[in-house]
């Protein structure tokens, strides 16, 4: 067993670099960028490089389940998709518990766990992402059809997880909910098929 002073060190290297290898846990959260307004990075290039740093750890060390703590209000689609990548290229079975919030960005990344878990009071929120402002005409022509590649991803994303549950759920109803922003809780997001269950409270 690990004396007082181990125990403490791997404590602070979790808080450091976000990973505690005991337990083969990450977490996945947001720096928090101003305090003065309590804004937060969410899904960027920092969040990215933790993750895929932490699962190759501990894909290297065996092949043992990972469980990541998620609170994650959503980000940058591109950093989104390398973490959804490290998720479902590793070796590992992965869970992924989400506290808070799982929005955006945040809900992609969940739908590439092997099992999805939401706390109770977790809310998750799905929408066709939004693009920033360009100069060039041409470059916003090409901004348009990326961003429309990315909606028909997102897309087949979720349908392929909805109909696993609700084989006869439509796509029509599907971008309905994604043409603006959809809440669901826990429980709502486990019954449409976007979570495999709540984590509930202690009794």
């Amino acid at each position: 067993m690990k004396n007082k002073k181990d125990i403490s060190a791997l404590i602070e290297d979790f808080h450091e670099r976000s990973l505690y290898i005991p337990t083969r846990t990450i977490y996945m959260g947001s720096e928090t960028i101003s305090e003065e307004d309590f804004s937060e990075s969410g899904c960027d290039a920092l969040m990215a490089e933790r993750v895929i740093k932490n699962i190759h750890i501990l894909d290297s060390l065996n092949q043992a389940p990972i469980n990541i703590l998620m609170d994650n209000i959503g980000g940058d689609e591109y950093h989104c998709f390398a973490i959804m990548d490290a998720i479902q290229t590793s070796r590992s079975k992965i869970t992924i518990t989400a506290f808070g919030c799982a929005m955006s960005a945040g809900s992609m990344i969940l739908q590439a766990a092997d099992c999805r878990i939401m706390a109770a009071s977790c809310i998750q929120m799905i929408h066709y992402g939004t693009w920033g402002g360009c100069d060039h005409s041409k470059t916003a022509q090409k901004h348009a059809k990326e961003g429309l590649r990315i909606d028909r991803w997102m897309e087949q994303l979720y349908l392929e997880r909805i109909t696993k549950n609700n084989p006869t759920f439509k796509l029509s109803k599907l971008k309905r909910m994604l043409d603006h922003d959809t809440y669901l809780t826990a429980e709502e997001s486990v019954k449409l098929g976007l979570a495999d269950k709540v984590l509930r409270r202690k009794q």
